[in-house]
């Protein structure tokens, strides 16, 4: 049974109302930065730097980066922005290997994926640590792995 929060300081509160566009800016260039990965690994011409998403990616990242770094958290947010601090520092190397690596032929994909994924633990951590922040948890979608049965799947009227 999870234990029931105490409630947010009213400095918390400002914190998280703050920093949670900034999450949320890093989330969508998480998930931009995944999709040209797609692309370029399934081959497409188009998962170049130049690539309208890498762009926009990076803007979004810039309208973030400095805001995340200087804002003042209160010890209840701590561990919420030393999170997300490392999720931005993750993300910026993720982007900088993508403007390196997209674009190449056979272009060897770790050094994106490595820190991206990296970037996306920050940000799990940092949503687990204060309320209002909030990631897809995919593990609780339909075809999940909470949602397949344990066992040999059963239909109306079988019999074993």
């Amino acid at each position: 049974m999870r234990a029931v929060p105490e409630p947010l300081d009213d400095q918390t509160v400002a914190y998280v109302l703050a920093a949670r566009p900034h999450f949320e800016n890093l989330r969508d260039v998480a998930a931009q930065l995944a999709g040209l990965l797609v692309l370029a690994a399934s081959g497409a011409r188009s998962a170049a730097p130049d690539h309208p998403m890498l762009q926009s990616a990076d803007a979004l990242f810039q309208a973030s980066r400095d805001a995340i770094r200087s804002a003042r958290s209160t010890e209840r947010a701590r561990s919420h922005h030393r999170h997300l601090t490392r999720a931005a520092d993750s993300i910026e190397a993720a982007l900088a290997a993508a403007r390196d690596r997209l674009g190449r032929p056979s272009p060897d994909l770790d050094p994106v994926l490595a820190p991206l994924t990296t970037g996306y633990a920050h940000l799990q951590h940092a949503a687990d640590a204060l309320p209002g922040f909030e990631l897809v948890a995919f593990d609780h979608a339909c075809c999940g792995p909470r949602a397949v049965p344990a066992g040999p799947a059963r239909f109306a009227g079988e019999t074993r």
